[in-house]
């Protein structure tokens, strides 16, 4: 690359920032998100000016939320007038918002309307075939979300503020970056800039930061917005240490994850240091409710403080979101996994087999096979998973199902005694979550096999049998 002599002060800290950090490489495909404001033609011209240098492919990314009518409109014939005058391209998306469609998402509609300009401005990059996101957060922005966070109370996920890379693609080159040199950069350029009166709002939080907050701490700390920048890194750094050690503690004490639910072993879980146990569950909580924002504080500390101190049985339900304790499990599951069919009858929790037939048990994935044997076989114990079964001594239209409230059996090796299935269940400590997913092989007769777990005694084999059976569970 050439030298860097003829750089103006801003570009040679942005293209210093690129280089220490590794937000760009050479000969990548740039969208800059420009909205019109000073932060972003600001990013967008230093760009322009070191694209040469790097063999960059520069291009404009421009999201029109419409909310402040003629003023928005405004702000896309200016972004394309820049992109025309230096011979860049430029994508507009216009977005229709409405503050309803933010409520049914529980969210505000500048929330809302976040998370919709990041999906837009994702799909240029696809459109685009880039490699890079680039975004016109400055240092005085890094300030405003620290204090915005702690104002809210947070951990140091939120204290960390804006992270200069996301993901694959998203950068920030101006995090170290003030606004008033921003500001200066312009005027060195002669390069106008659009004002959004959006932002002297006071009814918006960082308006009001902006305005009122740091000026008042500038009286006690002049370099407030310094400091700030400064925590903020080490709090990143100190946040993706402890989310790294949550992650191990995760995999020691996890004993179940699939779709909607986890299943955590309670001591392993317990004897995890407490700062890292309150991870593992606000993970987990957010991941089975499926939302990017974090769960209340007072909701992970009722969970720690039940699994400390509660006993089984007890339950929280919050956003969609079941967690108890069953035994000695903590389980965290999603509503919508719980409400699904098993309690009682259903089209696919009942499922009618013939001798010889392979079917799949559903719930859990399992191959099921019944199938006809010669006699004798290994003296007629049982083992995990399979049974072998008098054929005479029950009617061959079977069924495989989910238990039901009011089902017993004579479990083998009681002398005949019926036991309810709930105690049965109990006795072993199988938690409620896992019964319906026991599969049940079950004759007009009645439960032929617990699969897996018992056999019912008046079904088995004996020295008279002259057809046998076998039953048998296949991972």
């Amino acid at each position: 690359m050439d030298r860097l002599g003829t750089l103006v002060g801003m570009e040679r800290k942005v293209d210093q920032a690129i280089r220490v950090k590794g937000l760009l490489a050479f000969g990548d495909r740039i969208v800059v998100a420009v909205s019109g404001g000073p932060d972003s033609v600001a990013l967008f011209r230093c760009l322009v000016g070191l694209r040469t240098r790097w063999h960059w492919d520069v291009s404009i990314g421009h999201v029109n939320h419409g909310f402040r009518g003629a003023e928005s409109e405004g702000d896309a014939k200016f972004v394309e007038a820049l992109g025309e005058r230096f011979g860049v391209p430029v994508m507009v998306r216009q977005l229709h918002l409405n503050k309803y469609d933010a409520k049914l998402k529980k969210e505000s509609l500048q929330e809302y309307a976040r998370t919709a300009r990041y999906q837009a401005l994702d799909q240029m990059v696809i459109d685009r075939k880039a490699t890079k996101l680039v975004l016109g957060h400055t240092a005085d922005d890094q300030a405003e979300t620290v204090l915005m966070w702690m104002l809210r109370g947070c951990g140091t996920g939120g204290l960390g503020g804006i992270p200069p890379k996301r993901g694959m693609h998203v950068v920030r080159p101006l995090l170290d970056l003030h606004r008033s040199e921003i500001v200066a950069y312009l005027d060195e350029r002669q390069e106008e800039f659009r004002v959004d009166s959006s932002n002297v709002q006071p009814m918006y939080l960082r308006n009001r930061i902006r305005q009122h907050l740091i000026p008042q701490l500038k009286q006690y700390s002049p370099g407030i917005v310094n400091v700030l920048t400064r925590q903020a890194h080490m709090l990143r750094d100190d946040h993706a240490y402890l989310e790294t050690l949550a992650d191990e503690a995760f995999q020691r004490t996890c004993v179940s994850d699939r779709m909607g639910e986890r299943q955590f072993d309670r001591m392993a879980l317990l004897n995890v240091p407490l700062p890292i146990r309150r991870r593992v569950v606000r993970q987990s909580l957010q991941i089975i409710a499926g939302r990017q924002q974090s769960p209340r504080f007072d909701i992970v500390e009722r969970v720690l403080d039940r699994l400390e101190h509660g006993q089984s049985g007890w339950t929280i339900a919050y956003n969609g979101v079941r967690v108890g304790q069953e035994y000695d499990r903590l389980v965290i599951s999603s509503c919508e996994e719980m409400n699904r069919p098993g309690t009682a009858y259903s089209e696919m929790n009942v499922m009618p087999l013939s001798i010889p037939d392979e079917v799949v048990w559903l719930p859990t994935g399992q191959r099921f096979s019944i199938s006809r044997k010669s006699y004798p076989v290994m003296d007629g114990r049982a083992n995990h998973s399979e049974i072998y079964l008098d054929q005479a001594k029950f009617t061959p239209d079977l069924i495989l199902r989910s238990w039901v409230p009011g089902d017993i059996f004579c479990p083998k090796g009681l002398g005949g005694r019926q036991k309810k299935l709930q105690d049965f269940f109990s006795d072993l400590k199988l938690p409620r979550s896992q019964r319906n997913k026991v599969p049940l092989l079950v004759a007009p007769e009645g439960i032929v096999w617990v699969g897996g777990l018992r056999a019912d005694e008046r079904f088995q084999v004996s020295s008279s049998t002259t057809s046998v059976v076998m039953a048998k569970m296949i991972m």
